[in-house]
């Protein structure tokens, strides 16, 4: 952790009230003119610091502090989180992080990425810093061919921490979008690599992007007819520290008992597309009828209009407006 990093962190925990730069110094170790260096970085990136003569600095109360230090307070350190200014694709830096031998519970977290990645092979726009965008490494002894259950797990789990922190009622679309008021406000996108020898998965890598306020220009042009944001005006402070900590004590919370039972019902309840008409695309298959169930495997099942039952563990589902 670089000094001035460092320097915000001692600040953070001393939130509202003066710290001399002679303690800072002496608590980190280092010299005075580099607390005074590291202060002046911390203004120029935005942060109320005011300072006065024989009193120290102090950091607005109303000042924003996301890193991992903030997070860690509030889930006592159990996850190992890595924050980033910018990446292309925090899936892509798990993924490699992973393949490298880094542990399960790793969480990448990036303020910005430059080439964010959805389903279906179609980029993420993630370049606002009102949006939450991180990535969990998972090492799950399932098979592959239950990965979705992993994206459904983790929908209920931030589904959950969005109302519980946000006050808002979700709904989640088949099969990893998050909703509110009929606008696309997370995605999820789960990948994994296969043990070829036991058929389960080496890893898997879990990336959520949530849409926390919308910019101020609004949403980009590609996106602006489906995307909203959890909040209209400013979210509470520190919202997404607290935003991130309770998604992941309730998506661990879910992965280690993984009974199945305990979220695919709650995922059920919570669908948007349930009784709906729906279109699905799956690679050249394309089905029109009503969506009547999410099975306990997490595949969306299809009546179409001469009464034939459809299963999909993936594709793309649309509903359809009834004449």
């Amino acid at each position: 952790m670089e000094t001035k990093e460092k320097v915000l962190c001692l600040l953070y925990d001393n939130r509202g009230e003066s710290i001399s730069g002679e303690e800072i110094a002496r608590m980190l170790g280092i010299s005075r003119n580099s607390v005074w260096k590291a202060v002046n970085a911390l203004k120029e990136d935005g942060y109320e610091i005011t300072s006065k003569t024989n009193e120290g600095y102090m950091l607005s109360c109303e000042s924003e502090v996301f890193n991992a230090h903030s997070v860690n307070k509030l889930t006592g350190g159990k996850y190992n989180i890595r924050f980033y200014d910018k990446l292309p694709s925090s899936n892509d830096t798990a993924k490699a992080l992973a393949q490298a031998g880094e542990g399960e519970g790793t969480v990448i977290v990036v303020r910005s990425q430059t080439n964010g990645k959805g389903r279906m092979g179609r980029s993420f726009i993630s370049e606002s810093e009102n949006g939450l965008y991180f990535s969990v490494i998972l090492k799950p002894t399932i098979p592959l061919e239950e990965c979705a259950l992993l994206t459904v797990m983790t929908a209920v789990a931030t589904q959950e921490a969005i109302e519980e922190t946000s006050g808002k009622d979700c709904q989640i679309k088949w099969v990893n979008d998050i909703y509110i008021n009929d606008r696309k406000i997370c995605g999820i996108l789960t990948e994994a690599s296969l043990n070829f020898e036991n058929g389960n998965m080496n890893y898997a890598v879990v990336g959520i992007g949530i849409n926390i306020k919308e910019d101020k220009d609004g949403f980009n042009k590609e996106i602006k007819d489906i995307a909203g944001a959890i909040f209209d005006n400013t979210p509470p402070r520190d919202y997404k520290s607290v935003l991130l900590s309770t998604i992941l004590d309730k998506l661990f919370a879910y992965y280690n008992s993984f009974c199945v039972d305990d979220f695919i019902e709650k995922y059920r309840e919570k669908s948007n597309i349930i009784g709906k008409d729906v279109r699905v695309y799956r690679g050249n298959k394309i089905v029109e009828g009503v969506a009547i169930d999410i099975d306990k495997r997490a595949r969306l099942v299809v009546k179409d209009q001469n009464g034939e039952i459809h299963s999909f563990s993936s594709g793309e589902a649309q509903v359809r407006k009834r004449k």
